[in-house]
């Protein structure tokens, strides 16, 4: 393990004893709403496009916000939950609102394209602390109580083809305080050629880094 995923589990290790509504998931973990299919008390989240998933996440619902799984199951949703990647969950649902029924399985799925190497956990992570951005972060931090860290939010999909949805690492960059973390950038990196994006949280849409860059300086 290098030292910048020692860095990465270190902080994940801290800060799970500042847990989110659930006991399980790992801080810290975004808020966000979303669309999905709930089966077999697993959520499957369907939109946005940079939260889509192949594999469903586990629902943990808060004890003081209750989840009716029968009254849901084979429903599609739009919930506001914590999308806990790290620990495969879906957690504390809260105004769920039923559009439908899930949409049914395909009767049979279209032979697999033979896919580029995607980079990996480790290499999507040198890349991010090698941004200049991050460094000048680091520097700013050097001597205070203040420590630096990234954590993996988002996986990219095996089988997502390179320039497509869901063939990208998310990492959240931040800085890591005795109480709370500061989030500071929120890193897409492409899975295949490693190209870095920056997700813009006003306009709630992913830039290159260099428009990112362009208004940073203004």
């Amino acid at each position: 393990m290098n030292m910048h995923s020692r860095v990465r589990v270190a902080a994940l290790l801290i800060f799970s004893t500042v847990l989110a509504p659930v006991a399980g998931a790992t801080p810290p973990v975004p808020v966000e709403s979303v669309t999905g299919c709930v089966k077999d008390g697993r959520m499957l989240i369907q939109a946005p496009d940079r939260f889509k998933r192949e594999r469903p996440l586990k629902i943990n619902p808060c004890t003081n916000i209750p989840f009716d799984f029968k009254q849901f199951e084979g429903k599609q949703i739009r919930a506001t939950a914590g999308i806990d990647l790290y620990n495969g969950a879906f957690v504390c649902p809260r105004n769920v609102v039923v559009l439908g029924d899930c949409k049914p399985d395909a009767v049979s799925a279209p032979a697999k394209k033979a896919l580029p190497r995607q980079i990996s956990d480790d290499e999507a992570d040198e890349i991010v602390w090698a941004l200049p951005e991050v460094q000048e972060m680091i520097k700013r931090m050097a001597g205070t109580k203040a420590a630096p860290f990234s954590m993996i939010t988002g996986y990219p999909d095996p089988d997502a083809e390179p320039g497509k949805p869901g063939a990208v690492y998310e990492i959240y960059v931040g800085e890591r305080h005795d109480t709370h973390t500061v989030r500071v950038l929120t890193v897409i990196v492409d899975a295949y050629s490693g190209k870095v994006s920056v997700y813009d949280e006003a306009a709630d849409r992913v830039i290159p880094i260099e428009e990112y860059r362009k208004q940073v300086r203004k």
